[in-house]
Formats: structure tokens, sequence, C-alpha cells
């Protein structure tokens, strides 16, 4: 299977999306693919960003609220772990002027990178460490 080219050290490949008013970015590297918003099975007791879980490609991902938009799933992968999330919009996909910061310039604005490892790690610790006794 033939692969794109990786960019140029100076720019990062990835999504660019709001979030109620905030701008993110999410690297090609964790980024997967946009999906329809799918048929969320609830869990009870789980963490309120938490919404529940799918079926996706044939396996079962968590899926976590960023906000309150419903349209589309980013799929996208943390440690060898898939996770939609939903709730961004305006999702724009491209090459961007990377920021040492780790996110990038749009439209000379700095966009930060969605604090992806944060993201899993509260939702582990408010999910399965309250749940397990971790």
């Amino acid at each position: 299977m033939d692969t794109l080219p990786a960019p140029p050290s100076d720019q990062r490949g990835g999504l660019v999306f709001e979030v109620e008013g905030r701008t993110f970015f999410l690297s090609a590297e964790h980024a997967r693919k946009l999906a329809p918003r799918p048929q969320i099975a609830r869990l009870p007791g789980a963490a309120p960003s938490l919404l529940g879980l799918v079926l996706e490609d044939g396996g079962i991902l968590p899926v976590v609220e960023l906000g309150p938009e419903r349209a589309t799933m980013i799929v996208c992968v943390h440690r060898g772990e898939q996770l939609g999330l939903l709730g961004a919009v305006g999702i724009r996909s491209g090459v961007f002027p990377a920021d040492p910061s780790g996110g990038v310039t749009v439209d000379g604005k700095v966009i930060p990178a969605l604090d992806l490892a944060g993201l899993y790690a509260r939702l582990h610790a408010a999910t399965w460490g309250a749940s397990w006794g971790g």
C-alpha cells in the first residue's frame, strides 16, 4: 500500500475544529477518520463525559463528549486504543504550519493541540479507576 509522504517538519497534518467557541488541533497521528453520529449504548454509572460505547468497524470504542454538537464523530487513537469524540464543529483537515507549542497556526492564529492524553487520563480515572477501586 502506498503512503503519502510526511509533511515537512515545519508543518503538521491533522484536523482543526471548534468546540463551544474554542478551536483545537488533532494531529493525523491520532485522527483516524470522521464518521456520522453513531448509535451510542449508554453505560449506567459512567463518567458524565463518557457518552457510552459504539460499534465501529467491528470493534467497540468509548465515545467521549467534547461539546454539545452530535453530527460527526472523530475516531482517534491514543496509546493504541480507539476513542470516539463527539462535539466538534467546523472540522477541517489539512496540513498546517507547525507551532512550537505542539499546535498549528491557521490564518495567523495559534491553534492549540487537543489534550488527548489528558482527556484519556481523566476518562480512565473517572470511569475505570472509580469503578474498580483503583
